[in-house]
């Protein structure tokens, strides 16, 4: 249950961003439809019309049917399977959501051909010279400031340890140690991604240099303000994981909330830019007279992926959404491209069949030759039953943190940490009422095997063999 909490939380919202992002494209604006250049008259062509109302539709759609395929992981209790829908949910939401801006766009471009509209001159590439240089936004002190302070959040379990070593026994560190160095390094590529945006050319919309100043320096200016709040959001959130774990007896439950608002508001946050990159764009609509060469929209295939041969610029802006997007023509387009899609439509897939099997491949407690084996996908544990002391069989296991390992409702192994007592190694399957509590070589171990009755005959064997 936990897990779709988490999902619906930080997962949920991307479905109406995209929605939002997509469905405006039906609009007619900064001299496009659906990605395509049009003319304000061609709009009320019936034709054009048509694959208005299209479009529409199956937007509509297909937003329903995403809406309602989350749902579906309420009725499992395995988390592997959870994650799994919501895992392949989100490769879904991007496809389905893409698919009717394609269509629409594919019917208005057969359209000017079929009206003989595309304009056969060359299209030229235009270079604010006289702007080189001038507008930047990003300043170093201000991007500093916050990850300094994340910086020294990160640190902060580090100095507990060496400062108070007593009250670090307590309380597990290493883990959160690593987790506050992930976010702070977080934090540094947000202030990469702000310095990027910052150094793209200068946008050519006109032939008057003042005014495609004003347009960049408006637009650099929102993408400063958003990566600075992020970045700002990134340290409080870090500032919660030390925090948690030192003075919060449940570190979980006060990070996952974190992490929740956290999502929620960067969410927010990226709406907003949406809407304020589109105040920019209507508000310098008519003072456009110069069209470049990636905006001819033969080069954009669906209106999502730009691919131009004669263009050698790696980076555009986008014509759909906000941001820019790549060049497909181009080395580093193709590279990122492949990589992209090795991420999503090969990683994904592994990924959850790697959980499933996690989760399904039952694990057991076997004795053989004064041995003791914990296997699962492969042996975890082997102990030697000399060294086993203290054997005892208990019916609840205390309340304790994963360090390094697997937490799922019908799996726990791994390194576990217990406040105020300390780190143990767990192997177990948590839905058991017996477990066996043994130290090893100083080190305290809690294991089941797959169900009680397996538990009981190793119980019994290990007695009989000390």
């Amino acid at each position: 249950m936990i897990v779709n909490i988490i999902m619906f939380f930080t997962m949920y919202p991307v479905l109406l961003v995209l929605y939002f992002c997509f469905r405006g494209q039906y609009q007619y604006a900064n001299g496009c439809l659906f990605a395509v250049n049009m003319k304000p008259e061609w709009i009320k062509e019936p034709k054009v019309q048509e694959i208005v109302e299209k479009f529409q539709t199956e937007m509509k759609r297909y937003v329903i049917i995403l809406m309602l395929v989350p749902f579906t992981s309420f009725f499992t209790k395995y988390m592997s399977i959870q994650l799994t829908i919501w895992m392949m949910w989100i490769l879904l939401v991007i496809g389905l959501l893409c698919l009717p801006l394609i269509h629409a766009n594919g019917a208005l471009k057969k359209w000017k051909r079929e009206q003989k509209l595309y304009d056969s001159a060359v299209m030229e590439h235009y270079v604010e010279l006289k702007a080189v240089g001038k507008v930047r936004r990003v300043k170093f002190l201000t991007f500093f400031l916050p990850n300094l302070v994340g910086l020294v959040i990160s640190l902060m379990p580090l100095l507990v340890k060496i400062i108070f070593p007593d009250f670090a026994k307590n309380v597990e560190l290493g883990s959160v140690s690593w987790l506050c160095v992930i976010m702070w390094l977080c934090g540094l590529l947000l202030w990469v991604c702000a310095v990027w945006m910052d150094k793209q050319p200068v946008a050519v919309i006109s032939s008057d240099s003042d005014i495609n100043l004003n347009f960049t320096r408006a637009k650099k200016n929102i993408w400063k303000k958003f990566w600075l709040a992020a970045n700002w959001m990134n340290t409080l959130f870090l500032f919660t994981i030390p925090v948690s774990a030192l003075w919060i007896a449940d570190m979980g439950m006060s990070v996952l909330i974190a992490s929740v608002v956290y999502t929620l508001l960067i969410c927010g946050l990226a709406v907003l830019l949406m809407r304020q990159m589109k105040n920019v764009e209507r508000a310098y609509e008519s003072k456009q007279d110069l069209t470049a060469s990636e905006a001819d929209d033969r080069h954009w295939i669906g209106g999502i992926f730009y691919y131009n041969p004669e263009d050698r610029h790696s980076m555009v802006t986008k014509k759909v959404g906000i941001g820019t997007t790549m060049n497909l023509a181009t080395p580093l387009g193709k590279g990122m491209t492949i990589f992209s899609a090795i991420a999503l439509i090969v990683t994904i897939p592994v990924m959850c069949i790697w959980l499933i099997m996690l989760e399904f491949t039952p694990i057991r407690l076997q004795v053989e030759n004064q041995t003791l084996y914990a296997k699962h996908l492969n042996v975890d544990y082997e102990i030697d039953v000399t060294d086993i002391e203290n054997l005892d069989k208990i019916t609840e296991l205390p309340s304790w943190s994963k360090s390094c390992g697997t937490a799922m409702d019908t799996l726990e192994k791994g390194t576990f940490f217990i406040r105020n007592v300390g780190k143990c190694e767990v192997f177990l399957n948590p839905e058991n009422t017996e477990f066996l509590h043994f130290t090893a070589d100083g080190t305290d171990y809690y294991m089941s095997g797959y169900d009680d009755a397996q538990t009981e005959e190793i119980y019994q064997m290990i007695q009989n063999r000390k």
